[in-house]
Formats: structure tokens, C-alpha cells, sequence
């Protein structure tokens, strides 16, 4: 049975299906999580695809894998009296998760503020599209629009294509894990103030975290283009067709010397040194990889997979939704489980990506609606109601966030692990990040910066506000400087290949022997057991191993897939690793046990086309890729615009939408039988969408933006990372920040992407000198001596 982190804890779910996701991780692990629903239901319940019974019935996959977990409470809302109702309820609630216009709760006197009057310990977590303040704060916003806006939708795709969405809701589900995170963070403070908080979560601003957009082009001038699966900076690093399929190879610096043994006949000009380098080898790619295409297309998939990976060279077939499902790993570690869902029957369906202590969260059934009834007992933790901390802002804490008192070491490199340590160091944990110039410095220090560690951009945006702790893991004294700080430590993280830590002594059972109550996440590839698990991995691979990339693209766009040069995989997993970590620790604080997590990326990244993997597994049948069109709305597309590669998306979600957008339109198109009703635009979707690209073709995408606003229809920019530096939305809240760094000068980069009502954010932007703190933390955090450190150092334990 798997630990539930979060039971005791109740929470209250608002949200519609831009939101949904955040409940149902917080229902998972172990979170009580009451779904208020309209009458007659929530209508995600009725969005397709849908999976069939065997006796006819039929179930949303969207719905089911949204809000598996959760129970059902009927209330309508614009009535006072199940308002009333609703205001019970926070008397024994600790969340209230909501995806409401900004102010509209508030209009019907239960917004945050309302709240707090009955709970002051609630914490409300909103997710909109651009925020409760700000010039954009109440424009039409749908997936497609916040992906468009975030600058995230530009850089995806084939660039002789237009650019093209991630399948499913990617803005939706990403701003819900961040809105998680927010949520877990303000219940850490509430636990020692008492005060609750307003969390509020944008699409844009998490998304546009990504990628190195904003810093890219505020820093180097350069605008980052859509590249097909061709990776940004590194070379040979894309899809490549085999003799029966494809594979995604990615071979870095630290991969190319072992690459050229295996690559046994390759030209000799490859040896020169000048090819080491991963900047040379990404500029000379339209020469490399025509001769790796050639090598690699000698293999089968699987020959070449296992070929190079006995090498450590990641290299992973690109699966189609149900190759990943039926692969024998994923089937080895139970990550599609079976659910008996209430009035349904039996499916398969992703579960939680984490095992704990052994044991993968449990899918439960879809709620029935309206079929939650208040129990006759409050557990002590849910329910209790929570006074403010008696002396106001002064017991809050030093003001380094909701996290101030929470202490992590990280073993952690490159991205997935620095992204998610970066949002705990942000919220306020003391991050003490580990290295060894002797065992091993994060790669990204190098990235672009030639041999100096300590002046590396790309470092700094997913590092800044921790400490550099340095220790030679080689000495035999190391081992035993890193236990007495694991033992000051609430959690210890990494995400290192599958059997480096416990080479190093680190391993779960040596560090609950320093500190038994230790939460410990490790966070590799592919997780820590089963078959593949050895394998070696990045963001790209991974996208590709999980069928995400065959579905990343336009239809029929799959001989070959394109996908995206994005590593999506990196920023999912490092979010989730924030919300473990502040769950574990919420659940250690109560419990005083610790516990062992096994994250795998893969997992995570599978987990985020939860209801694509579902219609598979209950079909047999893989789902193809649909591009930017949606099965429940038309218009739903992006769209050509006057300039060189300029793009706006429009959509209409329902009637009156399409009304007011075909009043924009004229010539007619409202009188047109072939797009009377939804089936009927659905039907002639090709036709519809050539006249929309025929309107917008010589207008500005800003325009077009404007125009469809004012009535209502959900319309973007596709905006470039010259568009998001100058975005009044982003300037408005604060998004866009320079600072000045000791060592780079002045650095534009994008803030944190939550804000609280109450915990205040101190962000340092400092840059982690390699080394810098080991001193001030072996002194301040462990407590040795002057000597004792001096001592050390004297030996060559610390560098």
C-alpha cells in the first residue's frame, strides 16, 4: 500500500477542465478532494474521446484521467443558497483549487477574501490564463491561446509547417502542476503561521519559463525558431530513421569520443578536436547528420537502442502511444493500472508517475455525481480551524517565502532536477546544491561558456538562489561530510544515472542511517527498477520514447515524426519533483517518518497524455495526431498573419463564440450551411479553415488579436521571444526582470511564475559560484569548526 503524503487534508475543487489536473494529483497523493459540480455535471464528463463499455457504456477519457479520485458534490453556484452551502464546507477545508475569470468569485462574495473570514488557514490556488491582475487579466483564454501567448507554441514543429500544440491541454496541465506546487507551499507556511494564502497560478507565465525564451533573446538578440526534432544546441541530437522505424540519438560532449568507437567507419575528419565541442558540432549539423543518418539506418531499432546504450549513449526508439504502453518496462513497473470506475467498469489508465516506498499511488473510480456526504467525522488535520499567527507579518517567518524553514540537498545536473530545485529555492527552501570538480560538475555550467564554471547564462536561469556546496567525492572523507549534512536535511534529491548514488554511499538506506526520517527523491529516466532502467536518457529521448512525440504533430505528419526540439520531459519532472518534495515533508513533519520516492521522468512525461494512453489501451488501436484542431471545437487552428513567419490562433468553444466571430468574418459566412452547427464545422473543418487564413493572411497578428478579443472569441499572437520581453502583461506583473550579476553584468530573465497574496517572495539572483558556501554551510548548517574546516580543506576533501 502506497504512503498517502497528503490524507488528512481536505480540499475543495472548483475548477474547470483548465484546472482539473491539479485535484487529481492532490487526490492521489492522498488529498480528500471534493469536485463541486454544476447541476447536471460537470461538462468534462461529456468530452470526448470517449472509451466504450462492453455493455454500450461510455466514459471521457479526458474526464477520467482529470479527476479519478476525487467525490462529487452537486452545488450551484449562482444561487445563495448553495453558495451558503459552499461556505460550510470551508469551515473544514484546507484547499480551494478554482479556474474562474479573475473577480468572478469575489462578485458572488466567495472569493479569497470571503474566505478567509470563515477559515484563516485556507489556501486557494487560482488558475487562469494570464493572471488575476494585469491588462490581459480577462481576455478569452483556452490551451490554445496560453500556449500561443507563452512563446511556447512558435519554437514547436516543422519550420516549413505552421507551429503546432503539444496533444492534449499542455498550458492547462502545466499551470495545474504549478498551481499544486503553490498550493503545497502556502499549507507548509499555514502549518507553522496559521494563515492560509491566495495562490495564483498563470498559463503564460509557466509556460513561458521554458526554454530560455525570454532570456535568449533579452540577453543574445536571438529569437529561438521551430527546428523540427533537431535539438537546440547539441549535435547529432534528432530523430533518425532505422531499418523499421525510428530512434531519437542525443550525443553530447561527454557521449561523441564513445559514439566515434561504435560508429566504427566513420570519415576521420569526425576525430578532429575541434568536433568535441557541442556549440561546433550543432553549427556543422547539416554535415553531421546526413553521415549519422546513413550509419544508424543499417539498424533495426532495437539493435541500435541496445547497441548504444550499452555504451551509455541515449538513444531511444520513437514509440507510438501504444509501443510505449506495451513496452516491457513500462508494463514491468504497473504504470498503467487497471480502475473499476463507478458506473463504468474496468479500463486501464496511467497511474501516478512516483512509487513510494515500493508502492504506486492507486487510480481510483471517477466520482459518481453528487454522491460526497459529510462524515460524521473530521479527521484533526482536515477541518481544523486554524487562527492567524497572533502578532501578524513579524511571526511569518525571515520573508524568503512559504518554504523558509525547509532545507534540501540536491544532487541534481543538467535540468529536470536544477528546474524543480529552482522552484523550492524560489518558494524559499534552503537548496544546498552538491558537485565535485573530482566526481562531477553539472554539465549546463559549460553550456556555451567555454571552460569557466562560473559564468554560464543558461546555468544561472534554472540555479539562481541556491548555495554551491563542493566536496571531493573521491576522498574517504567525503562520503562522511555529506551524511552530517544530509542529517541537517528535511529531503535529499537527484536525478543521476540509476546506480550512482549508491556508489557513493548515498543510497536511501545510507542516508535514513544519518537521518531516519529523511525524505529522499531520486528522479532518473526511466525510474529505479525495471529492465530498462539502466538506460541513459535526456528531455528529447524521452519525449520520444512515450509516444509523445508521435503525437506532436500535424495530421499525418508521422513518416517521420517531427515532435518538438523542446525538452518538455525536463520542466514536467521538475515541477513534480517540487510537489513530492513539499508533500513528503508536509507528511514527515505530521507522521515523523520518512520515505523513498521513485520519480521516473518517463513516467511523468507519459502521465501528461494520460487520456491519449488510455483511448489507447482500451482500443488497441494507437490515436494519431490531430495538429491544432480540437474534437470539440471549430475554428480551433493557428493561422498565417502578415510578416516573415507571423501567427495567430483562433478558436470557438461554443455558439456564441462562433456567432461573434462570424460577424468579424462577414461575407456571409453566419449564412453558410456548411458551418451551421459544430458537427457541421467539424465536418468541413479543411474549408473553414482556408477562409480564416484568407482574412487574417495580410492583416498584423496584434490586430487580429485585438479585434477578436473585444468580442469575446479566444485569439492570440503566436508570440516570439521578442514578444514576450515586450509584453505589457508580463511588464504589468513583473514577469521580465533585469538584474545585476557580478559576474555576467546585466541579465534579463523570467521571474517566478506564482504569486502570493501573503508569503513574500525574496529572490537573491545570484549566481552559484562553484564552491562558494561550502565553508558557511560546513559551519552554520553542520557545525564544524573553524578547524575542523580548515582541517579538511588541508586534507583535499573539500575543493
Amino acid at each position: 500500500m502506497s504512503v498517502a503524503f497528503l490524507k488528512g487534508f481536505r480540499a475543495l475543487d472548483l475548477t474547470g477542465v483548465s484546472g482539473q489536473l491539479c485535484g487529481r494529483i492532490l487526490a492521489d497523493l492522498g488529498m480528500e478532494v471534493i469536485k463541486i459540480e454544476p447541476p447536471g455535471g460537470d461538462p468534462v464528463r461529456n468530452l470526448p474521446p470517449f472509451v466504450k463499455s462492453a455493455d454500450g457504456k461510455r466514459l471521457s477519457t479526458a474526464f477520467a484521467h482529470l479527476n479519478a479520485g476525487k467525490a462529487s458534490k452537486v452545488l450551484d453556484l449562482e444561487k445563495e443558497t448553495d453558495r451558503a452551502a459552499f461556505r460550510k464546507l470551508i469551515e473544514t477545508a484546507d484547499v480551494v483549487l478554482e479556474s474562474f475569470q479573475p473577480g468572478e468569485l469575489a462578485a458572488k462574495s466567495i472569493g479569497y477574501k470571503d474566505l478567509t473570514a470563515i477559515n484563516p488557514g485556507i489556501v486557494m490556488a487560482s488558475i487562469t490564463g494570464f493572471g488575476q491582475t494585469g491588462p490581459k487579466k480577462n481576455l478569452a483564454c483556452n490551451d490554445l491561446v496560453a500556449l500561443a501567448q507563452s512563446g511556447f507554441l512558435y519554437i514547436s514543429g516543422d519550420p516549413s509547417l505552421p507551429p503546432v500544440r503539444p496533444p492534449e491541454t499542455q498550458a492547462y496541465y502545466f499551470a495545474s502542476l504549478f498551481a499544486a506546487a503553490g498550493a503545497l507551499a502556502a499549507l507548509y507556511r499555514r502549518e507553522r503561521t496559521g494563515r492560509g494564502d491566495h495562490v495564483d497560478a498563470t498559463m503564460q507565465e509557466t509556460l513561458a519559463t521554458q526554454e530560455h525564451i525570454i532570456r535568449l533573446y533579452a540577453n543574445e538578440n536571438q529569437i529561438s525558431q521551430r527546428a523540427g526534432s533537431q535539438h537546440g544546441s547539441v549535435a547529432p541530437a534528432k530523430i533518425f530513421p532505422c531499418r523499421d522505424g525510428y530512434v531519437y540519438l542525443y550525443v553530447t560532449r561527454q557521449h561523441w569520443k564513445l559514439f566515434l568507437t561504435v560508429w566504427k567507419d566513420h570519415a576521420p575528419v569526425f576525430d578532429a578536436p575541434e568536433w568535441l565541442n557541442n556549440v561546433y558540432r550543432r553549427a556543422h549539423a547539416d554535415e553531421l547528420n546526413p553521415a549519422v543518418e546513413a550509419f544508424l539506418g543499417k539498424f533495426s531499432m532495437a539493435e541500435i537502442t541496445e547497441l548504444l546504450q550499452s555504451k551509455g549513449i541515449p538513444c531511444v526508439p520513437v514509440n507510438t502511444p501504444m509501443g510505449f504502453a506495451n513496452d516491457e518496462h513500462v508494463q514491468s513497473r504497473g504504470f498503467m493500472a487497471p480502475v473499476e470506475h463507478a458506473g463504468f467498469g474496468s479500463t486501464k489508465q496511467p497511474a501516478m508517475p512516483f512509487v513510494i516506498d515500493g508502492a504506486r499511488p492507486p487510480v481510483n473510480s471517477v466520482p459518481v455525481l453528487d454522491s460526497w456526504r459529510s462524515p460524521s467525522y473530521i479527521s484533526p488535520v482536515a477541518g481544523e480551524r486554524r487562527e492567524a499567527a497572533p502578532h501578524g507579518e513579524k511571526d511569518l517567518g525571515s520573508g524568503n517565502g512559504p518554504l523558509d524553514g525547509m532545507r534540501i540537498v540536491s544532487f541534481d545536473h543538467v535540468l529536470a532536477g536544477p528546474y524543480g530545485t529552482t522552484i523550492l529555492a524560489e518558494l524559499g527552501a534552503d537548496v544546498i546544491k552538491v558537485e565535485s570538480s573530482k566526481g562531477g560538475m553539472d554539465p549546463f555550467r559549460f553550456f556555451g561558456t567555454g571552460e569557466d564554471p562560473n559564468v554560464s547564462p543558461r546555468f544561472l536561469e534554472f540555479n539562481r538562489n541556491k548555495r554551491s556546496f563542493t566536496v571531493n567525492l573521491k576522498h574517504p572523507k567525503g562520503q562522511g561530510v555529506l551524511h552530517d549534512l544530509v542529517a541537517k536535511a528535511d529531503a535529499v534529491l537527484d536525478n543521476y544515472s540509476v546506480d550512482v548514488v549508491e556508489r557513493i554511499g548515498l543510497g536511501y538506506n545510507d542516508l535514513r542511517r544519518v537521518k531516519p526520517d529523511i525524505i529522499n527523491l531520486r528522479m532518473p529516466g526511466l525510474g529505479t527498477t525495471g529492465p530498462k532502467r539502466h538506460f541513459s536518457t535526456v528531455g528529447v529521448n524521452i519525449t520520444s520514447f512515450t509516444g509523445l512525440t508521435y503525437l506532436w504533430n500535424h495530421p499525418g505528419v508521422t513518416n517521420p515524426p517531427i515532435g518538438s526540439q523542446t525538452v518538455f520531459p525536463d520542466y514536467v519532472s521538475g515541477v513534480l519533483c517540487a510537489i513530492i518534495i513539499i508533500s513528503g515533508v508536509l507528511y514527515r513533519d505530521r507522521q515523523k517518518q520518512g520515505a523513498f520516492i521513485d520519480l521516473a521522468q518517463s513516467e511523468a512525461t507519459a502521465f501528461m497524455i494520460g487520456a491519449s494512453l488510455m483511448e489507447a489501451a482500451a482500443s488497441g488501436i494507437d490515436p494519431q495526431p490531430i495538429g491544432n484542431a480540437s474534437p470539440s471545437a471549430a475554428p480551433h487552428d493557428c493561422y498565417p498573419c502578415n510578416g516573415e513567419d507571423r501567427w495567430c490562433v483562433i478558436a470557438a468553444e461554443n455558439e456564441e463564440q462562433w456567432s461573434a466571430l462570424t460577424k468579424v468574418l462577414g461575407s456571409g459566412i453566419d449564412q453558410d450551411a456548411r458551418f451551421k452547427t459544430l458537427d457541421d464545422r467539424l465536418k468541413n473543418l479543411d474549408e473553414l479553415n482556408r477562409i480564416i487564413s484568407r482574412w487574417t493572411l495580410d492583416k498584423d497578428a496584434f490586430e487580429v488579436m485585438d479585434r477578436l478579443q473585444q468580442t469575446g472569441v479566444p485569439c492570440g499572437v503566436v508570440q516570439t521571444g521578442e514578444d514576450l520581453v515586450n509584453d505589457p502583461q508580463l511588464k504589468a506583473r513583473g514577469f521580465i526582470v533585469a538584474v545585476e550579476n557580478s559576474r555576467l553584468g546585466r541579465v534579463v530573465l523570467p521571474n517566478f511564475p506564482l504569486q502570493f497574496v501573503n508569503a513574500k517572495l525574496t529572490r537573491r539572483w545570484e549566481f552559484p559560484v562553484l564552491g562558494r558556501d561550502t565553508e558557511a554551510v560546513l559551519r552554520d548548517v553542520v557545525g564544524y569548526s573553524q578547524e575542523t574546516i580548515k582541517q579538511l580543506g588541508s586534507d583535499g576533501v573539500l575543493e
